[in-house]
């Protein structure tokens, strides 16, 4: 979270420095200065978003039907009975007989 803050900070400043120094006939300096600041704040919760969207790509990747039709026979083969319960159904059957 740290890292994530101090990177939207950066990003501000940047933004800041750029918009300030490319006005640089400063002949209102005020409305720069506001200017500048509304796009650094702007700047600072875009990052936020576009750092969480990013990581939401990285964590979830999309499924392909082939992977869930390999988890299907996963679920499958884990429905069978184990080899102690095999073991069991084949010794009763023996005795039956």
């Amino acid at each position: 979270m740290v890292g994530s803050i101090l990177s939207n900070f950066w990003v501000s400043l940047i933004v800041f420095s750029t918009y300030f120094f490319s006005s640089y006939p400063f002949i209102n300096g005020k409305s720069i200065l506001i200017n500048a600041s509304m796009l650094a704040i702007l700047f600072f919760l875009l990052t936020f978003l576009a750092r969480a969207l990013i990581a939401f790509i990285i964590e979830n990747p999309v499924v392909n039907e082939e992977e869930i039709i390999i988890g299907t026979k996963e679920d499958i083969n884990q429905s069978e009975a184990s080899s102690e319960e095999l073991a069991k159904i084949v010794k009763s059957m023996l005795k039956e007989e």
